[in-house]
């Protein structure tokens, strides 16, 4: 896993560099790498120097996000699409409560996700939820954790890698019915 998440680490700061004059922070953050298997979200800066970490929630379903509503969080390299003021947000969650006002903290930090849309990582209304799976597909920060991320460390076009847990590994990949029903490759005889 380690090897894997330096591979992936290396990858996004050679990306990065291409941003580095765009939009750094004076911490000099360069890449967020979120864990589905520890919980976390690291910050590291250009040298792949550890900068912060933060326990976080993600999707309540185990495995890659593959379509609208399937609750689970994308996993792949993506980047900061934008930051959005989320104060006055609302969201209902089905559970009978009705609109939650602050259900995503102070900000919203966009994720530019293809194939998927509103993935973003957030504050929250339950602190409790910090460490577990509890998200609709998002990334959740304690609020403390979010307006510190937000104030120091992040900015648009930041790249953010987000891993696979060795549980999320174990679900099969589902392909989509024309990959399944496509042309079959032959093997042409020598």
């Amino acid at each position: 896993m380690k090897t894997i998440l330096r591979i992936f680490l290396a990858c996004a700061l050679f990306c990065a560099a291409g941003v580095r004059a765009q939009q750094t922070p004076p911490s000099g953050a360069a890449l967020i790498a979120v864990s589905k298997e520890s919980m976390t979200l690291a910050v590291y800066d250009f040298n792949s120097r550890l900068l912060a970490v933060y326990p976080v929630a993600c999707g309540r379903a185990l495995g890659n996000k593959e379509k609208p509503g399937d609750m689970k969080t994308p996993e792949g390299l993506f980047s900061v699409q934008q930051i959005q003021d989320a104060r006055a947000w609302t969201h209902d969650f089905g559970d009978g409560k009705g609109e939650i006002r602050g259900a995503y903290g102070s900000h919203f930090i966009r994720l530019k996700t293809p194939g998927h849309r509103g993935i973003g990582i957030h504050g929250t209304h339950d602190p409790a939820s910090i460490g577990t799976r509890a998200t609709e597909g998002c990334i959740r920060l304690n609020n403390g954790d979010l307006l510190e991320l937000v104030k120091k460390y992040v900015y648009v076009g930041m790249p953010v890698v987000i891993l696979t847990s060795e549980a999320d590994s174990a679900v099969p990949c589902r392909l989509p019915a024309a990959a399944k029903t496509g042309p079959r490759p032959t093997v042409q005889p020598k």
